[in-house]
């Protein structure tokens, strides 16, 4: 009987082995359709492809889960030499195909509405549903990473998106001429990335039975999230995810939320165009407690002037972006100075360039500074044994305050105290690929700074580096 029983098991494994075999066997080679809007967009590009810019065409295929597994799948199946890298972003695509080539070959793949309406309607509203939470746990993913300064957040937004595409390909059978074998879903994006060779760091995030770096536990947390979030706020689950990413991260739970609503809120206003996909944020009014009564102006008749300060989150995207489109050397900078003073209302703020000829740092831009500011003509010596010369040996910070002042005081360098004077500081050093080019310095003009303005000043000091790094390697490619 329980030779029986064993038997029995093993054939339903088999069985089922081969479902998902001939699942992938479907999927393996077969072209993506992509969404009418997607298709659409890229047809305006083509039009127009002599002033395309690399980012906008990275923009259009992010928000579009199957186009971007479709362009992933085409670049890292091609025949490549031994020491080829697996390309994992989007804009890499680009810079390999050329824009006219990739705008034209992915503007004819058939469109999902093409396929689906008018007849299967319910399906395509589960597709639409489905790239919804994709997209939504993406963001939240890359609004993660970008907490914990990852370095590399095209890999795990785009892992987020791409993690439910079995479940949306189910979805778009129904609508091709031969129907593809059913399938355990839960057990097939993992094999089906292997048979497109998408790059393995997909597959590492992926896999939640090895989710044991903070990268892989948010990325986890990120997906739940986004799935669970659909049928409301409410759910036992979603708080331990909640108390997950905020443990993960060093947040308090209520900012882990706080972040969380945002992404809601922003995905419900500018993120989805599709008015019959209800967005979870509808869910968001049903919170328990009183709603906040608006404050009262000082002056009721008279109207604010005073414009809203922008988020650092928004200025951090605004410089990835810049990064992505081959924005110039100074118009990066001046987006890394808009959001230490903007976002996190520093008083001022200087970059120091390494002279490498002559070894030493001197002051390039400055912002918040008098005429006779002694900050204007500073300059530091990197002979000399002091904070400055070790920050330049690797890509570090220091916040320099009450309560390590006696440490730090006497590793200053010459002149730096006469222009601090007595106040708090914050200092980071800026690498491009490996090599250092600078530093940032800023400061509250004498008075105290805060936590949350020194993890801010390290996320745009790091995204600073990311983005020149990401110049040079254009540069290196032309």
């Amino acid at each position: 009987m329980a030779n029986a029983l064993i038997a029995d098991k093993a054939a339903a494994a088999t069985k089922h082995d081969d479902r998902n075999e001939a699942w992938l066997a479907f999927w393996a080679r077969r072209p993506l359709p992509i969404l009418q809007s997607t298709k659409a967009a890229l047809a305006g590009l083509n039009a127009r492809v002599e002033t395309v810019r690399t980012d906008e065409i990275v923009d259009l295929v992010l928000r579009d889960p199957l186009l971007t597994a479709h362009a992933l799948r085409l670049i890292n199946q091609r025949e490549r030499g031994s020491l080829a890298a697996d390309i994992v972003s989007i804009e890499s695509v680009v810079l390999l195909m050329g824009v006219d080539a990739f705008v034209g070959q992915f503007a004819r793949l058939p469109s999902v509405e093409s396929l689906l309406l008018p007849k299967q309607p319910a399906h395509y509203f589960g597709l639409l549903r489905d790239i919804a939470a994709a997209r939504l746990a993406a963001r939240l993913a890359r609004d993660f990473g970008v907490l914990r300064y990852d370095a590399r957040l095209d890999e795990i937004y785009i892992t987020a998106l791409l993690a439910g595409l079995p479940r949306m390909l189910r979805y778009l059978e129904v609508g091709l001429p031969d129907k593809a074998p059913p399938v355990d879903l839960g057990s097939v994006a993992l094999p089906l990335f292997a048979r497109w060779r998408l790059p393995e760091v997909f597959n590492t995030l992926l896999d939640d039975s090895a989710a044991s770096s903070q990268r892989s536990l948010l990325q986890q947390a990120a997906l739940r999230l986004a799935d669970r979030l659909q049928q409301g706020w409410w759910h036992e689950s979603l708080n331990s995810d909640l108390h997950l990413a905020a443990h993960t991260l060093g947040v308090e739970q209520p900012e882990a939320w706080e972040l969380v609503c945002k992404a809601l809120l922003h995905f419900a206003h500018k993120d989805w165009p599709y008015a019959q996909i209800f967005a979870p944020a509808r869910w968001l009014v049903m919170l328990p407690g009183e709603w906040p009564k608006p404050q009262a102006k000082a002056n009721p008749g008279a109207a604010s002037h005073e414009p809203a300060r922008p988020s650092l989150n928004d200025i951090l995207r605004e410089m990835q972006k810049a990064g992505q489109s081959g924005a110039s050397f100074n118009q990066i900078m001046g987006l890394a100075i808009r959001a230490q003073s903007e976002a996190l209302g520093m008083k001022r703020i200087m970059f120091g360039l390494l002279m490498a000829g002559h070894n030493l740092l001197k002051t390039r831009y400055i912002v918040g500074a008098t005429d006779n500011d002694p900050l204007r003509t500073f300059q530091v010596d990197l002979s000399a044994p002091h904070i400055f010369t070790r920050l330049m040996l690797k890509p570090q910070s220091v916040w320099l305050n009450a309560s390590n002042r006696a440490q730090y005081d006497a590793l200053l360098p010459r002149g730096l105290r006469q222009a601090v004077g007595e106040g708090e500081f914050v200092a980071m050093s800026l690498f491009v690929e490996e090599k250092p080019v600078g530093l940032f310095y800023a400061d509250n003009q004498g008075g105290a700074l805060t936590e949350a303005q020194y993890n801010g000043f390290k996320q745009v000091c790091l995204m600073t580096g990311q983005c020149l790094t990401r110049q040079a390697k254009r540069l290196e490619l032309g």
